[in-house]
């Protein structure tokens, strides 16, 4: 607005000066034509005749009827009529002359008229001009305010954007670090929580430590009593062989195992037979089917183009020996299961003999209940399970901790419970029968599946309350 202003200050001087021009211009003219008119009026009184100078009046005096005066009157008259021409010449020189003048006036005032027309025309033209540049340049400065008010109204609002935007950003982060702290609050707890879980869980360990080298004291004592019973239970063992042995001597003629075994020894031949039958026959095909091959390819030789015998035979032969090696395959499987299924009945036999009434682990008498080597009396109640410390929530309120030094708090120590008295020892005959349980014979061991049986298994673990645990966790917390 200020270049605008100033645009139009200059303008207006540059027009005033240009009319000072024009008038100081105007006024030289007119001074010019005074100047030049009254050197015309002083050449003008100059060309005209000289007045005779004017004479002393020699008239006399009027002498009323004296005729002596008439020559004096004449000479009056004549100068008179000689005044009147020159002023007539005089009249007409300044006449032609005020003409040429005028004329002269009336074409310098047309020039000046056009000069004054044409200086005009130029004016109002460079006005025009200078109005229609002005305009033009008043519509640019207008289109470019316009342009720099929406720049300005972008670059506002671009502003305003930004500034809201950033706002937005500080009141988020603000936000996310108020949660953040609440989080970190909540993290701090439940470290100071675990950490307090983790010394009552020491302290409880140690107690269960200190009852674990009680009960293994105790189990040694019991282990020296045991040895001692398990002593006389095989010297026990030993006499009661003997009577079995006088027993199964006297029992010698009673049908029994003979016949198991006899029964499977014609079961096994029955095999052996089926099985022998079972290979002549199929030998027998092979080679009816062979000698009927090579008599169909002989009787067809002569007929059809010559040909190798020979290759196909091998290559009939090659596949008939993959059947034949499957076919082995089986027997030998039938017969490995058949030996297992041997061995297994074998076993059976011997422990239900073991185990059976008169045989090694079953004797004809039992000792009372409670009594060493008898059976166990009826045992109490189980005691009840000790009472875990009920798990915390993972979330709750955070609560300000003070920075006070705590106090290490003084926990009486849990009075031992009584141990129970030692109750009456397992049965002698109980304890021997789960030898042969987990100790098998591997002579006897079945024949494994021929597919493996694939199960999975998944982790028993807990994930605990935040994911699966760490190694370092772990770790730390095996320490305690």
């Amino acid at each position: 607005q200020e270049s605008e202003d100033q645009r139009e200050r200059d303008f207006r001087g540059n027009e005033e000066d240009r009319q000072r021009i024009f008038v100081e211009n105007e006024e030289r003219r007119e001074q010019e034509a005074r100047e030049r008119q009254d050197a015309m009026w002083r050449e003008a009184e100059g060309l005209g005749p000289p007045r005779p100078p004017t004479r002393p009046s020699t008239r006399p005096p009027t002498v009323h009827g004296d005729v002596g005066d008439g020559g004096a009157s004449i000479h009056s008259v004549q100068e008179a009529a000689a005044s009147q021409e020159a002023a007539s010449i005089l009249a007409e020189s300044i006449k032609e002359t005020v003409q040429a003048e005028r004329e002269q006036f009336e074409r310098e005032r047309q020039e000046l008229l056009a000069e004054r027309a044409q200086l005009e025309a130029e004016r109002d033209a460079a006005r025009e001009a200078l109005m229609q540049e002005k305009e033009a340049r008043v519509r640019a400065l207008e289109q470019e305010l316009a342009t720099l008010r929406g720049e300005l109204s972008d670059e506002r609002q671009l502003r305003a954007t930004d500034n809201t935007e950033a706002q937005e950003r500080e009141r988020q982060a603000l936000a996310n670090n108020d949660e953040f702290r609440s989080q970190l609050g909540d993290i701090t707890n439940l470290v100071q929580d675990q950490r307090e879980a983790c010394e009552q869980k020491k302290v409880l360990m140690e107690e269960r430590w200190n009852e674990k080298q009680g009960r293994r004291e105790t189990k040694d004592y019991k282990w020296i009593e045991l040895r001692d019973m398990v002593q006389k239970i095989h010297d026990d063992m030993e006499a009661d062989r003997a009577r079995a042995e006088e027993a199964r001597l006297a029992e010698a003629d009673k049908p029994g195992l003979e016949k198991v075994i006899e029964e499977l020894t014609r079961q096994n031949a029955e095999q052996r037979e089926l099985l022998n039958s079972l290979s002549d026959t199929w030998r027998a095909d092979c080679t009816r089917q062979h000698e009927e091959t090579l008599a169909a390819v002989r009787s067809s030789a002569r007929e059809q183009v010559d040909f190798n015998v020979q290759g196909y035979l091998d290559e009939f032969s090659k596949a008939l020996a993959s059947e034949v090696r499957m076919l082995l395959g089986e027997v030998g499987k039938l017969r490995e299961e058949r030996r297992a299924l041997q061995h297994e009945i074998g076993f059976l036999l011997s422990a239900k003999a073991k185990y059976g009434p008169g045989g090694e682990f079953e004797p004809d008498w039992k000792p009372p209940p409670g009594a060493p080597g008898g059976p166990p009396l009826d045992p109490g109640p189980p005691p009840p399970p000790p009472e875990l410390p009920q798990a915390k929530p993972g979330w709750r309120t955070v609560t300000q901790r003070t920075t006070a030094s705590r106090k290490p708090k003084k926990k009486d120590a849990a009075p031992q419970p009584p141990q129970a008295p030692p109750g009456p020892g397992l049965d002698p005959r109980r304890q021997v029968q789960s030898w042969a349980t987990w100790q098998p014979d591997p002579a006897m061991v079945p024949t494994p599946p021929s597919v493996e049986a694939t199960l999975l298994v998944p982790g028993s673990a807990s994930p605990g309350l935040f994911g699966p645990r760490s190694p370092r966790d772990s770790r730390d917390m095996s320490k305690y």
